[in-house]
This record gives structure tokens, sequence and C-alpha cells, in this order.
């Protein structure tokens, strides 16, 4: 269990790190371009986070994490519904590559 939530919590803090890295760049730079493909690049990273971690620590709490009184069970509903929301994973990659080997 331990190296379970180990793994979630690297996937986690790459997670963050990729998000306050596109909220620099964007910050920093007046470039639209750079800015779309750190948004794009953080986009992905975050979605591909949401659903294994939501569904690992669903695993990790067992049957308690479908009941309504714990808050996991949410959680996964939640990462469900905002995981493709404004893109997909895979459509933020294809974007980046494609918008990447332009520049």
């Amino acid at each position: 269990m331990q190296h379970r939530a180990a793994a979630l919590m690297i996937q986690l803090a790459l997670t963050r790190v990729s998000i306050e890295g596109e909220s620099i760049e964007a910050k920093r730079n007046s470039d639209p371009m750079t800015r779309i493909l750190a948004v794009s690049r953080a986009k992905a990273r975050a979605s591909d986070t949401a659903l294994p971690m939501t569904r690992e620590a669903l695993q990790m709490h067992g049957a308690i994490g479908w009941a309504d009184e714990c808050d996991i069970g949410l959680f996964v509903r939640k990462a469900l519904a905002v995981a493709n929301q404004y893109g997909s994973a895979l459509a933020h990659r294809t974007r980046f590559a494609r918008l990447a080997a332009s520049v």
C-alpha cells in the first residue's frame, strides 16, 4: 500500500509542476504559441493523472469508496467528467506535437 501511495504522490507532484510551469509561462511570455503549447502539455498531464489516481484511491479504500459517506466516489465521478473537458489528453498531445513541429 505504501508503494502504491508513494507512486501516486510522485504523479501528483509531476502534475502540479506541469500546471505551475504553465501558469508561470503564461504570465512571463506574451507569445501565444508558447502559451498554447504549455497549456496543452499541462492539460494532457492532468488528464493522464486524474483518472488513474482516483481509481487507485478507490481500489485502496475498497468498497467504502463507492459509499455516499466517502468522498472518493465523488472524486472518481468528477475525474471521469472533467478528464475530457476541453479536449482529451490524446487531443492535446496531438495538438502539442503538431504545433511544436511548426515552431
